[in-house]
């Protein structure tokens, strides 16, 4: 609830602090005191419109400050939104300040914040009914939750249903629609993935396969040189040539070695070395002759090896890679083209699973709807019930509940439907406030007199399942009087059982149910105008009754009588 309000330096208010209460506060006092001044300053701290007119005359700034706690989770993640972290005790300050230069700060537990930050939490903590725009009830939008408020019961399982199965069916069709997407781009590259697969794997590419044909080339394009060479390398190891070659002068030298061994023992390691060399010379020979008789030059191979060569770097500069990147390219492709598959099935299975969900939200819906339609009655009768306690005997009242068309939505009956998580219903209360008028939405019917006892008679209506805790009522009681007076103010007080109400009020009946109340005044001070608030109880709020009761003039029955509304008030409470 509101807890503490406090104004500084705004119109007529140079400082004021007013404690309120839970239960049913009232604010009474004479034409122009500044009742209105003080409705005004809360409807800046949730978020209406700031004007330099605000400003207290002679003075920079205006600044509101009011201090609040509540028990709504949402508000903390409003909060955490705009990094402001809520308090352990569920507190929370929020503050204006006003400029002559125009500019407007807002905070929120000390931290700055938007003003549209503080019409977020401003919409969670009050509701403000009569002269003053911040209305629930003039928002259209909020109908449909009014409505569900009311035939909670009946409705509120079968509406976390649509809500749910709604928002499954906007997953799976912003997943199925992004599968599409991908599965018709892949279309446009699955042509050319096949054909470059099918390039790579007929090139018939292997690792290595380029380093060894470049070395065949090398040596069929050099075969003669290369016989030429190994034919003189063996001629003069092991043939010779006109001269003895060297393994037969080396075979003379280990035979003349073997005969004086025996009488020069110094050459035995001489001897050793030249029987090994000439063994390894007679191995190193018949590799050679091997060598020699393999080099064959063939023109014919020669040119197959220089086609395949020109084949392998045609392919390598097409795609621009190597062969270990071609080959893995040509995996990355085949796996890309195995995906299609995957892409088709996942397809057919989340359509499937679409339809399914679609049928249950279709099915769902309707119900709901029709549970809507049979608390609409309910509620329609149960306001109007209301409204005649409240002496609007003519006025009728309709929760009009419409289906929206829309090309773009869920077929229903035949009937392309709008739908969101709320179902497939727009709900807008009609009125009518004279016989013979057609029903009109209620936001251009009525005036803020009667949207405050229409308001108030759908908050005695649902007041047990409304989460808003604080509820102000502006001059309710507006073209009203006597027994309809007395109707308005117990109305009010049973709804303060269980929420916070500020009530501005000019009707005696009315104040005399407050659990607290404040007297505004307008006072002058050295040619200058002040407005003060005073929490009254015992014998002044006897007097201030008593002054509302009979104007100007305070009487002893007008004192007697106030006195008795009080001894009344106690026996309603």
């Amino acid at each position: 609830m509101l807890l503490n309000l406090c104004i500084r330096n705004y119109a007529l208010i140079d400082e004021l602090s007013i404690d309120f209460t839970s239960g049913l506060n009232v604010l009474t006092g004479e034409t122009g005191a500044g009742k209105s001044i003080i409705i005004d300053a809360i409807n800046l701290i949730i978020g209406e419109r700031a004007s330099t007119d605000f400003i207290r005359t002679g003075k920079q700034n205006a600044s509101v400050e009011a201090l609040f706690s509540y028990n709504n989770l949402l508000v903390d993640d409003i909060l955490r939104e705009y990094g402001v972290e809520p308090e352990d005790n569920k507190t929370l300050i929020i503050s204006r300040e006003l400029s002559l230069q125009g500019r407007s700060i807002c905070r929120a537990n000390g931290k700055m914040v938007t003003v549209s930050a503080l019409k977020r939490i401003g919409n969670l903590l009050i509701d403000i009914h009569g002269q003053h725009q911040h209305q629930s009830l003039l928002d259209s939008k909020n109908h449909i939750r009014l409505l569900d408020l009311y035939g909670y019961d009946e409705i509120s399982v079968l509406k976390k249903n649509v809500s749910s199965l709604y928002n499954k069916y906007r997953n799976l069709c912003k997943e199925l629609e992004s599968l599409k997407t991908k599965h018709k781009d892949f279309e446009k590259q699955q042509d050319r993935l096949r054909f470059e697969v099918n390039e790579i794997e007929q090139a018939q590419l292997k690792p290595d396969e380029e380093t060894q044909l470049e070395e065949e080339k090398k040596i069929l394009e050099n075969a003669e040189k290369i016989s030429n060479v190994l034919e003189e390398a063996y001629n003069l190891l092991y043939e010779g040539y006109q001269t003895p070659s060297i393994i037969d002068n080396l075979n003379k030298t280990v035979d003349a070695f073997e005969d004086i061994k025996d009488y020069y023992q110094i050459l035995t390691v001489v001897l050793e070395s030249l029987t090994n060399m000439l063994y390894e010379l007679e191995d190193i020979s018949t590799t050679i002759r091997k060598l020699k008789d393999s080099i064959d030059f063939d023109a014919g191979k020669l040119n197959v090896i220089n086609s395949r060569l020109e084949m392998i770097n045609r392919i390598k500069s097409k795609y621009n890679k190597s062969i270990p990147e071609l080959l893995t390219y040509k995996e990355e492709a085949a796996a890309q083209l195995d995906k299609a598959l995957d892409l088709d099935e996942k397809i057919n299975d989340l359509n499937c699973q679409l339809a399914n969900i679609k049928t249950e939200l279709i099915k769902n819906a309707v119900e709901l709807s029709d549970k809507r339609k049979k608390v609409a009655a309910d509620l329609e009768e149960s306001i109007s019930k209301e409204l005649k306690d409240l002496n609007m005997k003519n006025v009728k009242f309709k929760a009009d509940i419409t289906v929206e068309n829309d090309d773009f939505g869920i077929e229903i009956n035949n009937k392309k439907t709008n739908i969101t998580e709320d179902g497939i219903d727009k709900i807008e209360f009609l009125i009518s406030t004279n016989p013979g008028e057609p029903l009109k939405p209620l936001t251009k019917i009525i005036s803020g007199g009667e949207s405050s006892r229409i308001m108030l008679a759908l908050k005695s209506i649902i007041a047990r399942v409304d989460n808003i805790s604080c509820l102000i009522f502006d001059e309710i009681d507006s073209g009203i009087g006597g027994r309809t007076a007395q109707v308005v103010g117990e109305k009010l007080y049973n709804i303060s059982r269980k929420h916070q109400v500020l009530c501005v009020t000019h009707s005696p009946q009315i104040a005399s149910l407050g659990d607290t109340h404040f007297l505004i005044t307008k006072h002058t001070e050295s040619g200058e105008t002040f407005t003060r608030v005073y929490n009254i109880d015992s014998e002044n709020r006897v007097s201030e009754l008593a002054r509302m009761l009979g104007g100007a003039e305070i009487t002893k029955n007008t004192i007697v009588h106030a006195k008795e509304m009080l001894r009344m008030a106690k026996k309603v409470k």
